[in-house]
């Protein structure tokens, strides 16, 4: 693949002339992107996804990253990238979308070309339910669970002072260490909402933190608590990387 290629080009009409070329993400105009020493640095991908795990409204690495995955031909990451980018933009930004999509299409397998055009077809679909893969930071996919009626305690009702909005409004300015010892501590006393579950799983995931999510695997298992399967996807995705070195 060649690495100044454009990424998007369409092109407007012009009533006064010849009909000019317009570039959307023009990476060749753009020091902030098109980049010999992004291309070439070894780790950049990982500081990429560190970066939006911290900061997942910050955009510009969003477009760093699929620019990186497209020209070094990743396809799995690639798809990954534009997944978590989609689900940052929450439905806005369609046009941008169908753009980015169009100029990614050679970079995707026809399959997830197809699940990503469905996805965006799709006024009503939730971005937090694609099926992305192991590279993705910000999706949780579909989960499925085996425990499809679950009884509610009485005295294990939100408190007034709801633990997961207080973890959440960490998570906005990025407090993540802070959002995971409210989750934990949460989790601990009232282990029957899966919510406070979820969002730790998340947590974990998006901030690669394999110790704090094996010390609260063995919390949970010592306490006999009843934990959603979640946690043993979450457990394989870091024996996989692991494995992968």
């Amino acid at each position: 693949m060649i690495a100044d290629a454009d990424l998007i080009v369409c092109h407007d009409e012009d009533k006064n002339g010849p009909p000019p070329e317009r570039h959307f993400f023009y990476l060749q105009d753009n020091n902030t992107l098109n980049s010999s020493e992004l291309l070439a640095y070894v780790d950049i991908l990982e500081k990429l996804v560190f970066r939006i795990a911290r900061k997942p409204k910050h955009l510009i690495s969003h477009l760093q990253r699929i620019y990186f995955c497209f020209h070094k031909d990743l396809n799995e990451q690639l798809f990954a990238a534009i997944v978590d980018f989609l689900v940052i933009l929450n439905r806005h930004g369609q046009a941008i979308s169908w753009r980015m999509l169009a100029g990614i299409k050679p970079g995707l397998s026809n399959e997830q070309f197809i699940l990503i055009k469905e996805y965006l077809k799709d006024e009503q679909a939730s971005p937090f339910l694609l099926a992305g893969n192991r590279y993705c930071i910000l999706t949780r996919g579909i989960v499925g669970t085996n425990a499809l009626v679950r009884q509610v305690v009485a005295d294990q009702a939100k408190p007034d002072h709801d633990p997961l909005e207080i973890a959440r409004d960490h998570i906005e300015y990025s407090q993540l260490e802070e959002a995971k010892q409210i989750l934990e501590n949460a989790l601990l006393k009232h282990p029957a909402r899966v919510e406070l579950q979820h969002e730790l799983l998340a947590l974990y995931k998006s901030t690669r933190d394999s110790e704090g999510f094996y010390t609260m695997l063995n919390e949970l298992n010592r306490s006999d608590f009843d934990i959603i399967a979640e946690w043993d996807q979450l457990n394989n995705f870091f024996k996989g990387r692991n494995n992968n070195g």
